[in-house]
């Protein structure tokens, strides 16, 4: 896998067990009876979310109105017209999705962040869009077909939806464990072929130079106290020139892993 990270997608048959990842049940029991908030959970169709207020509800807890709880009779509707249901950042509230989580960044220089895309017969929930990260999918039921549109113009750093999704340069079939990965930036999209399907996403971001430069500013603030705290007895001048040698001294005084080990800290924090 490292000789293709970055550099091509990967699709291991087989390799997981969809037994032991959420399903299909425990996502409908968590819609009747739970403490599932909106933006934990949302509905897409071709890309367009409907209003909030139409799939969720209100409820009293402890003797105060909440909304944005799951409507399910409004979200089964709905999903019955054609509309995927999305779940966000599962590892922040499914156990078993976390630990696999922990797991992934513990072998990767990456913030790990997960969803699952339950998607009704023949639908497609997202538009052809590029992820501003790498791209881990479990296909846990059903089978979703992947568009892949990795023409070099058209793989960027940056996520959108601007996207020729007229010549896919590559189609296949995801079946009940298997696991695909899609390199940073890559554009794609999935229709779940000849039943419901559901898949589950990890997506992996390495540290981006905004990331890095966010970090050596958080070591420079930290290193630099009296520069810091005292600038105001300063001449811009004086303090434009020590605040430049300063940053050089930081940067060169950094090791590499441990520049990227704090971005990473900021990143998983965030």
């Amino acid at each position: 896998m490292d000789s293709r990270w970055g550099r091509d997608h990967v699709i291991w048959r087989g390799a997981a067990d969809p037994t032991t990842y959420i399903d299909l049940e425990e996502i409908n029991a968590r819609l009747d009876a739970s403490l599932l908030r909106w933006p934990y959970f949302t509905l897409l169709r071709h890309g367009e979310q409907p209003p909030v207020h139409t799939y969720t509800s209100r409820r009293d807890v402890i003797g105060h109105k909440r909304d944005g709880f799951p409507a399910p009779g409004a979200i089964r509707r709905l999903m019955a017209d054609g509309a995927s249901l999305k779940l966000n950042q599962l590892a922040d509230w499914h156990r078993p999705t976390r630990d696999l989580r922990d797991r992934l960044e513990a072998v990767t220089s990456a913030a790990v962040q997960s969803y699952v895309f339950w998607t009704p017969a023949e639908q497609r929930g997202m538009l052809p869009h590029r992820d501003a990260a790498h791209v881990l999918a479990i296909q846990l039921v059903g089978r979703k077909e992947w568009h892949l549109y990795a023409e070099p113009e058209q793989v960027a750093s940056t996520a959108g939806l601007d996207v020729d999704a007229s010549r896919p340069t590559h189609t296949f079939v995801l079946e009940p464990g298997d696991v695909l990965y899609l390199p940073h930036g890559w554009p794609h999209d999935a229709v779940a072929s000849g039943g419901e399907s559901m898949h589950l996403t990890f997506t992996l971001t390495e540290p981006s130079p905004e990331d890095l430069v966010e970090a050596l500013v958080e070591r420079f603030t930290t290193a630099q106290t009296d520069l810091v705290h005292r600038h105001h007895a300063r001449s811009l001048e004086s303090k434009t020139r020590e605040v430049q040698a300063a940053l050089r001294h930081e940067a060169q005084d950094l090791a590499s892993d441990e520049w990227v080990g704090l971005a990473l800290a900021a990143m998983r924090k965030r």
